[in-house]
């Protein structure tokens, strides 16, 4: 009975993670969609969606701990539990980067430099490497998490491929007169920009820390750690 009702704790820590994750990509969503539309309200509301995320993170957490504390499991279940307990912190963290998305959107709707789509492009990509990564550790599809440690080259391309043009962009007008109130929408574009870009990169880091995770805890090898 003791070891069914350790096994049933163990179940709903995996449910937690996908549960957890599916909370997290709809903020990326909502940050990103915040910026296409300027939606300040929509922005500012994420502050108190983030605290929700943190309440989960603290759940996740104790659950972890508990299991560790009193039932001293052993081999992959020990894996599990201690990747689980990292995977919480990954996703917590986008939830931050998620609600950076959303600031950046209060600060400029100006999109000068940059296209406001090729902000958003690598903003999905970023957002569908989450998806894919929750999707394989839900399946434990250790090829499908191998796909998503890969598909980060992908975006961190892309992400100095946007960055080296929205400067290229910046050093040409900067031998140009621009008045003012111009010159401060350019300024505040930059930022929003290349901030931006800085947080959807590092949102594709740790997609590949879940899937990176996720392998350690089926195969204990840990190369991608």
């Amino acid at each position: 009975m003791v070891r069914e009702s350790y096994r049933q704790e163990l179940g709903r820590l995996l449910d937690s993670v996908p549960q957890m994750g599916q909370e997290v990509v709809q903020g990326i969503k909502n940050g990103l969609r915040a910026i296409e539309t300027h939606d300040v309200a929509l922005a500012k509301g994420m502050d108190a969606w983030d605290d929700t995320i943190d309440q989960q993170t603290l759940k996740i957490e104790k659950q972890c701990t508990d299991l560790l504390a009193l039932q001293q499991p052993v081999a992959s279940d020990l894996r599990m539990i201690l990747s689980v307990f990292k995977i919480a912190t990954d996703l917590e963290r986008v939830g931050d980067l998620a609600v950076n998305l959303g600031e950046y959107a209060i600060v400029s709707d100006a999109f000068v430099l940059a296209s406001k789509e090729e902000l958003l492009r690598l903003g999905r990509l970023a957002c569908k490497m989450i998806e894919e990564a929750l999707e394989a550790f839900r399946e434990q599809d250790i090829e499908k998490a191998k796909a998503v440690i890969f598909k980060d080259r992908e975006l961190d391309q892309a992400c100095w491929d946007l960055r080296t043009h929205v400067l290229t962009e910046l050093i040409k007008m900067a031998g140009k007169s621009n008045p003012f109130d111009q010159a401060e929408k350019i300024a505040s574009n930059t930022i929003t920009i290349l901030w931006s870009i800085r947080d959807l990169e590092r949102i594709g880091d740790h997609a590949g820390n879940i899937s990176a995770r996720m392998i350690y805890w089926l195969t204990a090898n840990p190369e991608y750690i």
